[in-house]
């Protein structure tokens, strides 16, 4: 399981898409998961909405967008075997109020459901998927999920609620099985948060992080040479002739080569500072200049990650 999360707008549903390709690429049986069920992920995968049973988006690419409510049902029949007319009782509303009302319940609900994926068998025996890459929620509230079950331990001292929630934080603790991937931009803000979400992670969640996917990154740098030619053109009276070629001003391009020059440099700056902050590899994914969105974006960041090969 492939928790991928970061602060808002980092990236993190295209970076998860892109990850569901990569192993679908690889021959792999994904699960891709939406947790906050906004369709997003299904979108970037170039599918419609998706609903709680896996859906096909792509080949050998599923998903599913979680909700709550389902959970909650999908729960009492798996393991208490109480049918959906047996919840139209006044009983069964506290039931939710409790599941889905309060958070530490609502929080285990929705790593169980990914958790049970992850257990569930096809009729040969063998794992239905092979990899799940989770669209997680963003870095404001999934250490709650990824904690929920440590916490629920110290309420269920025991019973069959108590050995469920026990092998749920088992298999969330165990980095052979599970670990979170963070994305961030090069910046100050979602650096800062990258770093302290991953200190945060591994102490109130017992998760590794396996690393960071750094973001419009400007990797490509400007040559003492360019810089001396742009600087040339805007005070150099022998360069008419390049002036014309240029259409006019040489203004703009000016500006251009010492913004690019200023992006890189800070870019640069940024993925250091994540890199000594964070205990993980950093992939840096190139800014994207072409107009692209949805599966047409998710293949293009799929394409950076596998040259990167980190």
């Amino acid at each position: 399981m492939v928790f991928v999360t970061g602060k808002g707008g980092t990236g993190k549903t295209t970076v998860a898409a892109a990850l569901a390709l990569l192993a679908a690429r690889a021959g792999k049986r994904v699960l891709a998961v939406d947790v906050e069920a906004k369709g997003d992920l299904a979108a970037a995968l170039g599918g419609g909405a998706v609903r709680f049973t896996p859906q096909a988006l792509q080949r050998g690419i599923y998903a599913i967008a979680l909700q709550a409510e389902e959970s909650f049902q999908e729960y009492l029949g798996l393991y208490f075997k109480v049918p959906r007319l047996a919840r139209m009782t006044p009983l069964a509303r506290v039931f939710d109020f409790i599941a889905t009302g309060v958070p530490g319940p609502r929080d285990m609900l929705v790593v169980g459901k990914i958790a049970y994926e992850e257990r569930r068998r096809d009729k040969s025996g063998r794992p239905a998927w092979d990899i799940i890459i989770v669209d997680a929620a963003s870095s404001g509230h999934v250490v709650s999920h990824l904690a929920a079950a440590r916490a629920m331990l110290t309420l269920v001292r025991g019973g069959v609620i108590h050995s469920q929630v026990e092998w749920i934080d088992e298999l969330v603790r165990d980095d052979s099985r599970s670990t979170v991937l963070l994305t961030a931009l090069p910046e100050e803000m979602p650096v800062v948060e990258a770093i302290e979400l991953g200190a945060r992670l591994r102490s109130e969640a017992g998760i590794s992080v396996s690393g960071c996917v750094l973001n419009r990154m400007v990797l490509v740098s400007v040559s003492p040479s360019q810089r001396r030619l742009a600087a040339a053109l805007n005070r150099d009276s022998d360069a008419e002739e390049v002036r014309h070629r240029l259409g006019g001003d040489p203004a703009p391009f000016v500006e251009s080569v010492q913004l690019a020059s200023q992006l890189h440099d800070r870019s640069a700056e940024y993925a250091r500072q994540l890199r000594a902050g964070l205990p993980a590899p950093v992939v840096p994914v190139p800014l994207e200049t072409a107009s692209r969105s949805g599966l047409a974006m998710a293949r293009a960041v799929a394409d950076a990650l596998a040259k990167d090969g980190t």
